[in-house]
């Protein structure tokens, strides 16, 4: 599996014990771009290639807090490929403990075509591949709600952006987060990536209490649900 250590910085802190799951989800980004740049298929390759991975959704299960001031692993990896799908696993680990998992369901898309396309055989070629037997669990996606009222309207800015010109997955998951109450912890996270939005779009952020925790979802005036994440 291909690893990178990552230092917490202040602005990972949650308070003085924990560090944000925004942060943690961050790290899985930027191991996984690092991971296919050291495969020979980073993002200028991509785009050389005029295509573009897509996120589909991620699900994040928490063990343990992740703690302030000491060094983080990221261990990720490539499931087997199947036509224009890629799934992708995390492991979290600090102090040689893991502390949290990730799976994320991937798929490529053709830039000129504007569509999903069968994954290269040179890309897939390239990647070690790691079936992770039962250390793992499936990407099961949240179903969509009916949200009449929101409960409050964002505006999309420039640091949300991301090299694809659309709003970052990071920064959408944050963006769910930012609707959760402050004191509120989850163990797991599912997140469904609908639609993309764009800088300037203005969402309605929609909120549900369930059963095992919370809904929330991002909507444009249309009622067009753009991102959607289930926390418990």
């Amino acid at each position: 599996m291909f690893e990178t250590t990552y230092e917490t910085r202040y602005g990972d802190y949650k308070d003085f014990d924990t560090i944000k799951v925004s942060s943690i989800l961050d790290m899985i980004q930027d191991v996984s771009t690092k991971n296919s740049t050291a495969c020979g298929f980073g993002m200028n390759k991509l785009r050389e290639m005029n295509v573009a991975w897509l996120l589909k959704g991620i699900t994040i299960k928490i063990d343990k807090p992740v703690k302030t001031g000491c060094p983080v692993d990221v261990k990720t990896a490539i499931k087997p490929f199947k036509g224009a799908t890629s799934l992708r696993g995390c492991i979290v680990e600090q102090n040689g403990e893991v502390v949290a998992k990730t799976i994320a369901e991937w798929f490529i898309f053709d830039t000129i075509k504007k569509r999903p396309c069968r994954i290269p055989e040179e890309i897939t070629k390239a990647y070690e591949i790691h079936d992770f037997e039962d250390d793992f669990f499936n990407y099961i996606k949240p179903s969509v709600r009916s949200i009449e009222t929101p409960e409050y309207t964002i505006r999309i800015c420039n640091k949300e952006i991301d090299t694809n010109m659309h709003l970052n997955n990071t920064k959408s998951a944050e963006l769910l987060m930012d609707a959760l109450p402050f004191d509120y912890s989850f163990t797991t996270a599912t997140i469904l990536y609908k639609k993309p939005a764009y800088l300037g779009d203005e969402l309605e952020v929609c909120v549900e209490k369930t059963e095992k925790g919370y809904y929330v979802h991002l909507q444009t005036k249309d009622k067009d649900v753009c991102v959607v994440g289930e926390f418990e």
